[in-house]
């Protein structure tokens, strides 16, 4: 007798069933003890050996942070199929076109399938987008007001107009419309999801790092559209469907969307952090309220901002914009934007004067690299 798992079994013979016809060795006998045991039950012989973490493994912990991450947002993860019709790809052709981390999106660069099983399936997805907004649809025809959704997956496409090598990528797709929040007692008309909403969601991805967006040209379905950029380097895009689409599809409100290339977000989140010392003297702000054409992105003056290269500017950011459509208080062709500087030497507290001319060395790099800007 042999005891396994505190349970005493026959070891020196075996009664084999007449109609087990498989089990004709050891090993098959072996087999069915792990089976009827589990193996979990059967204690092990030999310490398992450490194996240190592989590329697949640290993109599954990545992915799964940013997972959680969204969960905890309130977004609902979709996992649709790879293959869609041949009209959703051309309505990712349509949306996408100019803006693909990698490189634009041209008709040739569809991958389609020689031999589809059906219409539905003919075409490997180019991006999330299509299989999102169609799970908006689902949801909002069932009533759905909150409309967040996420997928993660990989995406295809041919480059060099269909004559060139595929190119399968890792990306993560985002879905936000509807109202902001669910109905209640306390919010009985809640307002509307907003692009603002889809930026702060993907800052929360990327904590101490910085998005900038970058207008591009939208596309057919496309009402708004732009590059997104993390740290400078490219890592998607962003779009916010047309209202005709939108009406289109049956929704009656604004959808907002973006993919980011999982592989540079990888990339840039996990590099090491590197940390400073806390400052030992006091910083000192100014501020500047700056009117320019409303047709000027934010992103000219981050870069006009940058190229100063002001060693003693620590930090900005934008506190106040205005805009008057009638045309009363500023121009209606017209923005004022305020913003606010942070001034510091690591190694001495800086005078008024310094501050000054420190100020002053930003603002002139402003004046000279923003087209139509001046400061009230």
């Amino acid at each position: 007798m042999a005891e396994i798992a505190g349970k005493e079994v026959e070891s020196e013979y075996w009664l084999v069933p007449p109609h087990r016809l498989d089990l004709t060795r050891a090993c098959d006998l072996l087999e069915e003890i792990v089976r009827v045991f589990g193996l979990d039950g059967i204690p092990s012989r030999f310490r398992g050996p450490f194996v240190a973490e592989s590329a697949v493994d640290l993109a599954y912990n990545f992915q799964m942070g940013l997972r959680r991450k969204l969960a905890a947002l309130g977004f609902y993860e979709t996992q649709t199929i790879k293959l869609i019709a041949s009209e959703s790809a051309d309505g990712a052709i349509a949306q996408v076109k100019d803006a693909l981390p990698v490189r634009p999106l041209q008709e040739g660069d569809i991958i389609r399938v020689a031999l589809p099983l059906s219409e539905d399936h003919s075409v490997l997805r180019p991006a999330h987008t299509p299989g999102l907004i169609a799970a908006a649809v689902r949801n909002s025809n069932q009533g759905a007001s909150v409309l967040r959704f996420f997928e993660l997956g990989r995406v295809f496409r041919n480059t060099g107009g269909g004559k060139g090598r595929d190119i399968e990528t890792d990306t993560l797709g985002i879905l936000i419309a509807g109202d902001r929040s669910p109905r209640s007692w306390a919010a009985p008309r809640p307002e509307q999801s907003s692009f603002e909403d889809l930026l702060a969601v993907m800052e929360v991805l990327a904590p101490g790092h910085s998005f900038t967006l970058t207008p591009a040209r939208p596309r057919e379905q496309a009402a708004l559209g732009a590059d997104v950029q993390l740290d400078g380097k490219a890592c998607g895009y962003f779009a916010r469907l047309s209202l005709s689409r939108c009406r289109e599809l049956g929704l009656d409100k604004p959808v907002y969307v973006a993919e980011l290339d999982l592989r540079k977000m990888q990339e840039i989140l996990t590099a090491p952090v590197k940390a400073a010392d806390l400052p030992q003297f006091p910083g000192s702000s100014r501020d500047a309220a700056m009117e320019l054409p409303l047709s000027t992105p934010n992103a000219d003056i981050v870069k006009a901002i940058e190229a100063a290269r002001e060693k003693l500017l620590v930090s900005y950011s934008c506190f106040d914009v205005f805009t008057d459509p009638s045309g009363q208080k500023l121009p209606a062709d017209r923005k004022s934007i305020a913003y606010t500087f942070l001034y510091r030497d690591p190694a001495k507290t800086l005078t008024a004067a310094e501050v000054d001319a420190a100020h002053q060395r930003v603002l002139k790099s402003l004046t000279d690299k923003v087209k139509g800007l001046s400061f009230r």
